[in-house]
């Protein structure tokens, strides 16, 4: 029997009918609202789609327990539903991965995703995005400083980072204003045991809340020290550009109404890329 990892959307609405005709004839159907910021909606969505056969999957259920749904899957049909793609996350794709290897036949549904539809909006080029971050929340207690060498990486090749944000046990992101502090912050300690200037705070940020029906929220700041400031809830994803071309800067002018940034910041850190700077930084 089949195991589907089906996505369901980053929003209502947003099932495709290969999503409910999976969900519908599935024997059980598990939904995850974990990986995802603000996603309880998920659950009575799917609901509605299987007259309430639904169970609630945690972490733990499909990481530690990922081994108990392959078993299912082989007797059963089995869907676990996620909000956005599913792949998108390692935990789904390690689940394909064991039922795969296990014989259990996989089928593997997409779904709209929050944060490539983030890209799109931003209007900078599809082609010329680097390595993806997350920038965690500090109950983790960690520093993040290889995301803030990705980000150096990114930069010297010439791609845009996608910066997501973190989201805790009940399912919040963490705020904008705070992600952009802790970011900066790492920078500090990062640039510092290099012996340099920390330049991410001079760098633009995008920010993009993806909405239904084209109503998707394009924020922009001419600095990254400035998002610090930024208090309004929101599911937020955010774009470091490298420096754009002169299409992609004509393209997100047309949505942003200005997209200035600093030269400079850009120059210092092409000559740090060409010294290799960030290539020496343990982290």
């Amino acid at each position: 029997m089949p195991l589907y990892l089906v996505g369901w959307g980053y929003m209502p609405g947003q099932a495709t009918e290969e999503a409910l005709k999976a969900v519908s004839q599935c024997d059980l159907v598990y939904v995850e609202t974990y990986t995802m910021p603000n996603t309880s909606w998920l659950l009575d969505s799917v609901a509605r789609v299987t007259k309430g056969r639904v169970t609630p999957a945690s972490r733990e259920d499909l990481e530690a327990g990922s081994s108990e749904i392959v078993k299912l899957a082989s007797k059963s049909s089995v869907a676990v539903v996620t909000a956005g793609d599913p792949l998108a996350a390692t935990t789904h794709s390690s689940l394909y991965a064991e039922a795969a290897r296990a014989g259990v036949r996989v089928y593997y549904i997409p779904g709209v995703s929050g944060v490539y539809t983030a890209r799109s909006a931003s209007m900078l080029s599809f082609y010329r995005f680097g390595g993806t971050v997350t920038v965690p929340g500090r109950w983790r207690g960690v520093k993040p400083l290889s995301v803030v060498h990705r980000i150096y990486l990114n930069l010297c090749s010439g791609l845009h980072t996608t910066v997501l944000l973190d989201v805790d046990e009940s399912g919040e992101q963490l705020g904008l204003g705070e992600a952009a502090s802790i970011l900066l912050e790492a920078d500090e300690e990062y640039s510092n045991t290099l012996g340099s200037r920390p330049l991410l705070r001079e760098l633009p940020l995008i920010v993009v809340e993806a909405g239904g029906m084209g109503s998707h929220k394009v924020l922009y700041y001419p600095r990254l020290d400035e998002a610090r400031t930024h208090r309004d809830k929101g599911v937020y994803t955010g774009i470091i550009p490298s420096r754009p071309s002169r299409v992609e800067d004509w393209l997100a002018s047309s949505i942003l109404g200005r997209f200035e940034y600093s030269f400079e910041a850009y120059s210092r850190i092409d000559e740090g890329c060409k010294k290799g700077l960030y290539l020496r930084a343990e982290v």
